[in-house]
């Protein structure tokens, strides 16, 4: 599928695709730099970082009210819009408060904003175009997300030192082209194809070959195949009970739980800790970031020689690894910090296109249950103990300080792999 959109990209790409590129850009890009650093050097608490991006990513879990109102009231052009609108509205708004009960609703605005832009953006393929090209056009619309989230992330490097309002105010301004560009090329009328949200393309769409695209993840992880997170799943829970599934299900969760509360904190925590401004980590992360595109591609062919375990495990080690060296820092002094904690920040980043990929061929594998139904649990577990890990990331670090960061990751992976 992925050679197929090499070969004939203009037949699967659409002018609205670059809308969401934009959304990359600002939601997975520069919001998960600058809100961060802005509500720290205004509030001065770091525990309001944790309230405010738990918030923002509570928003993000109502992908499915905003799929059961598309499709309910055919409403796919204006909500598509509002989408882009709720979130250029939010972020533009954010520099004007100062306090924390003002910044959780705009936070969880903002995050319904960007829900459903992602929410009806997958919508708008499945419900509009024939099932046969529905893997290569949702892979193309998820890679130009990842394009736009390396561009964000350095656009948020330049904007961290001292404007962090002027770069809110810009992230805001670049969603009104994502405004204009919302309405270009949108599949005319809204009489799409006799579907159903809840059971339609779980059925149809191959979900293990949408994962060698390039696809991201928002701020501590949530927006991996948003058009995966779906309720059916839930039905079927207890047929899961006892299984290899459930058990690998129980593993990803806790590796979520886990590395939560580290990208909810990771620009003040290597700042503070070792030395690694906003600018440098924006920048480290856009590269890495960058080199994961080729990674998504390589861990699929990688899981089909190896074995999609093998794989799995060796991304959860690759992120051991990461937060050991950040771990250890804390106790040495002596040795340059600026550098193995940028190595430790890059390993942790670039095992996610390993993660992904590998985890996505694991859950089809293992599912006793539909492919689709399953997919809606693994997205389930993965968004909630996000939710749960940001929230409980601000107490932890008031207490203990940010190595309680390191030490929480280290165990949500190790028992992952255990599990795993």
């Amino acid at each position: 599928v992925f050679q197929e959109v090499l070969s004939e990209p203009r037949r699967y790409a659409r002018p609205w695709y670059f809308a969401y590129l934009l959304s990359g850009l600002v939601a997975s890009g520069m919001v998960p730099i600058l809100l961060p650093l802005m509500m720290a050097s205004v509030s001065h608490d770091l525990s309001s970082v944790a309230y405010v991006m738990g918030a923002y990513d509570l928003g993000l879990l109502s992908s499915p009210l905003w799929g059961i109102m598309a499709e309910r009231n055919k409403q796919y052009r204006a909500l598509f819009f509002t989408g882009f609108l709720l979130s250029a509205l939010a972020i533009g708004a954010f520099p004007f408060i100062r306090s924390i009960s003002e910044w959780m609703p705009l936070a969880f605005a903002m995050g319904v904003g960007f829900s459903g832009a992602s929410t009806v953006s997958s919508l708008l393929i499945v419900d509009f175009e024939p099932s046969n090209e529905w893997e290569p056009r949702i892979g193309l619309l998820q890679s130009f997300n990842g394009i736009g989230q390396v561009i964000g992330l350095l656009l948020a490097g330049i904007f961290s030192h001292g404007s962090l309002s002027v770069g809110l105010w810009i992230a805001a301004i670049i969603l009104i082209p994502a405004l204009i560009l919302a309405r270009v090329g949108l599949p005319a009328g809204s009489h799409p194809h006799e579907t159903n949200f809840v059971t339609h393309f779980h059925h149809l769409l191959h979900i293990r070959s949408l994962a060698a695209f390039p696809h991201i993840n928002f701020s501590s992880g949530i927006g991996f195949h948003f058009h995966d997170l779906n309720m059916s799943g839930l039905r079927h829970l207890s047929a899961t009970f006892g299984t290899r599934f459930a058990r690998f299900l129980l593993s990803w969760f806790l590796m979520a739980l886990g590395v939560a509360g580290f990208f909810t904190y990771f620009p003040l925590m290597l700042n503070h800790s070792y030395g690694i401004n906003s600018h440098f980590s924006s920048v480290i992360y856009a590269v890495v970031a960058g080199i994961g595109i080729v990674l998504f591609v390589l861990a699929a062919r990688w899981s089909e020689h190896f074995g999609v375990e093998k794989v799995y495990k060796f991304g959860l080690w690759i992120r051991v690894i990461g937060f050991l060296l950040l771990f250890i820092l804390f106790f040495l002094p002596g040795i340059p910090h600026f550098v193995f904690g940028a190595i430790g920040f890059g390993l942790i980043v670039i095992a996610w296109p390993i993660l992904s990929v590998s985890a996505t061929n694991l859950a089809a594998q293992l599912t006793p249950i539909s492919e689709g139904a399953a997919m809606g649990l693994f997205n389930m577990a993965f968004a909630l103990a996000t939710v749960i890990g940001a929230f409980a990331s601000g107490p932890l670090i008031a207490a203990f300080g940010y190595q309680a960061i390191t030490i929480v990751a280290m165990c949500g992976l190790g028992l992952s792999i255990i599990l795993g």
